[in-house]
């Protein structure tokens, strides 16, 4: 695999010093109003059309040496570029008959944020419950997608130290994990559907930031969806299988998407993990868990009618439907091949060129007083030095700020969450520790976490619905 350091050049520098914060503004009629939610829908500023030009959210009118890069990528990952050229049906073929039919969730199933969880579960990869184990996870999503034992194991690991139960180590795709099965843990573990700064974060391609939802992120926005069917290749109003869904195209859309947050949540925040790196990387994983690699396409494409049905949306653009739960996988659909999972230093392999073509995706800070008034953190303050602006896109330097800050990071985070706070912390170091000497990372002495203190969104935690998903708002 080429390292991560192979992306070190010139104009990526360049371009990651830029960041430039354009930003467009609200209609003068949006009221308070917008942001209540009524009943189990999106809320009214969630589902109006922003509209965010290229030029808004710092996209280039021509391409340059870095955007160049960015289209250079196929859909199998920038890392493992022309490496799916081949195609065995036997391994790839992913079975949607038998144990693994399509079900729709049942009363006391839980489904949450993340079409490609709902829709493992609706295919039984993942439980059907909505509720999942590490071992559940990395077997599930492994046989499904081809996600690798390190991130499936550390994704899991994260979702139960923050949002699960330690004890029994599950989690839940969406909202509380039943009462009956708690270990007496304290409080009740929200799932990933009401764990926002920690897992779920703002700048979803389809569900709506937390704040401006009375704190449902889970739910669908067809609006947002229909924004994120139109921005790829080919004509939206024609045949959803001429549509085409790139990391590039994704890119793009991120770009917007992270502008109109920016402009329309006050309480927008961008920590490290949820929103700095889980936010962006969900549009990759669209196109690196979702693209269909056939004998015709071995390296991969989405098409829209593929793209709808992970995401369970019915109807045509613009007038979808979201089918609450339904997400499916695509009959005759072929996984990535075998022998090119796709890891968690590829992760970061595609995050790094998505900032330096198009920088409004990075973020890490928020707004400081209101809409429009982002504001990124000085990650020399925060790391004493150890990085900084000018050389944290510099060889493996992000890969490492990331998990090495995490690393000091956590104990902090998980304190007055959990009962067994080193029981959490060292459940999560498991799959991060390995990751740094992997990737040469050098210890961080200083961590300070008082340069958080001036984000208003920092604080913001939505109360869980101990219902969940199942109630669909």
């Amino acid at each position: 695999m080429k390292p991560i350091a192979l992306l070190t050049c010139a104009f990526f520098t360049a371009a990651v010093h830029a960041f430039p914060f354009v930003l467009d503004h609200l209609p003068a009629d949006v009221q308070k109003r917008d942001y209540a939610q009524a009943g189990c829908s999106s809320s009214a500023l969630c589902n109006r059309y922003i509209a965010v030009s290229d030029a808004q959210a710092g996209i280039p009118a021509a391409d340059n040496a870095a955007t160049r890069v960015s289209k250079s990528r196929d859909n199998c990952g920038f890392l493992h570029k022309a490496q799916c050229t081949t195609f065995d049906a036997a391994s790839q073929s992913v079975s949607t008959t038998g144990q693994y039919a399509y079900q729709s969730p049942g009363p006391n199933d839980i489904r949450g944020p993340c079409p490609g969880l709902n829709a493992a579960a609706n295919h039984g990869y993942l439980h059907r419950s909505g509720l999942s184990d590490i071992a559940n996870t990395i077997t599930g999503l492994g046989n499904l997608y081809g996600m690798s034992v390190d991130l499936a194991g550390f994704l899991a690991a994260y979702a139960i130290a923050f949002d699960g139960d330690v004890i029994t180590q599950q989690w839940s795709i969406g909202g509380p994990l039943p009462a009956s099965l708690l270990s007496g843990a304290l409080g009740r573990p929200t799932g990933i559907s009401y764990s926002h700064n920690n897992y779920e974060g703002d700048t979803s391609i389809g569900r709506c930031d937390a704040y401006i939802n009375a704190g449902d992120a889970h739910s669908l926005s067809t609006t947002r969806f229909a924004t994120a069917y139109a921005s790829g290749t080919g004509s939206p109003t024609g045949n959803p299988r001429n549509m085409r869904y790139t990391l590039d195209t994704m890119s793009r859309l991120a770009a917007k998407n992270t502008i109109r947050s920016i402009s329309t949540n006050p309480y927008y925040f961008a920590p490290l993990f949820s929103t700095t790196l889980v936010a962006p990387a969900a549009y990759n994983f669209v196109v690196n868990f979702m693209s269909n690699h056939s004998s015709a396409s071995p390296a991969g494409y989405l098409d829209g009618a593929q793209f709808k049905t992970f995401f369970g949306v019915s109807g045509n653009y613009p007038n979808f439907v979201w089918n609450k739960g339904q997400e499916r996988i695509p009959d005759n659909w072929y996984k990535r091949p075998v022998a090119v999972q796709y890891n968690a230093v590829d992760v970061f392999g595609d995050l790094i060129p998505e900032f330096a073509a198009y920088p409004a995706t990075f973020r890490f800070g928020g707004n400081t007083n209101g809409v429009n008034t982002y504001t990124g953190v000085d990650v020399a303050n925060l790391t004493g030095g150890a990085y900084n602006a000018q050389t944290l896109f510099q060889g493996n330097n992000f890969g490492c700020f990331f998990l090495q800050t995490e690393q000091q990071a956590i104990p902090l985070q998980l304190q007055g969450g959990v009962n067994d706070v080193a029981t959490a912390t060292a459940l999560v170091l498991k799959y991060l520790t390995p990751l740094s000497a992997k990737l040469g990372c050098p210890a961080l002495s200083k961590y300070d976490n008082s340069v958080f203190q001036k984000y208003t969104g920092r604080s913001y935690a939505p109360t869980a619905n101990p219902n969940g998903y199942k109630a669909n708002c």
